[in-house]
């Protein structure tokens, strides 16, 4: 049996001869200045390379809400900026979104809808997008301290 997984949910290729839409909202958390990528996947082996979108906010009933990028047989048809991108395998069905230097302003719900034919079909996918400051790297070093006569102990200091 094929399997269709996109994140943490798992449907089999027999699930999408029927309605399937993923309920709920995953989170992924990125790093300020940094490429994050959010995941969208489907099995090609059950459809082919099949039309895509996504879109800032949830997944509406039918196509993308506020549409980023968007894709029709693995071929990028609208991109609104060169930092959305696909950088999986479109052909394998990675239809993972990645945000290239992603700002503060990126966070919130991301909806990924993967066109299978037929009606009510289509696998939604939504995401939250939180990002974070990276971390404040503290460099340690160490020394002694010494006073006339003696020597008086190890210190530390953060910088």
């Amino acid at each position: 049996m094929r399997t269709l997984s996109m994140a943490k949910a798992t449907f089999s290729a027999a699930d999408t001869q029927r309605s399937i839409a993923c309920q709920g909202t995953s989170t992924v958390r990125g790093v300020f200045g940094h490429n994050v990528t959010l995941p969208c996947r489907y099995d090609t082996h059950a459809h082919g390379v099949l039309s895509i979108c996504w879109g800032k906010g949830k997944v509406p009933t039918s196509k993308c809400s506020n549409t980023i990028l968007s894709s029709t047989d693995g071929t990028v048809v609208v991109q609104k900026s060169q930092r959305y991108q696909l950088l999986g395998r479109v052909a394998e069905g990675d239809v993972s979104l990645t945000i290239v230097d992603a700002q503060r302003s990126d966070s919130g719900v991301y909806g990924c809808r993967v066109e299978i034919p037929g009606w009510f079909n289509d696998l939604k996918f939504n995401t939250h997008l939180v990002i974070e400051e990276a971390p404040v790297e503290q460099r340690v070093t160490q020394g002694s301290t010494q006073a006339a006569g003696g020597f008086l102990g190890e210190h530390k200091q953060i910088l």
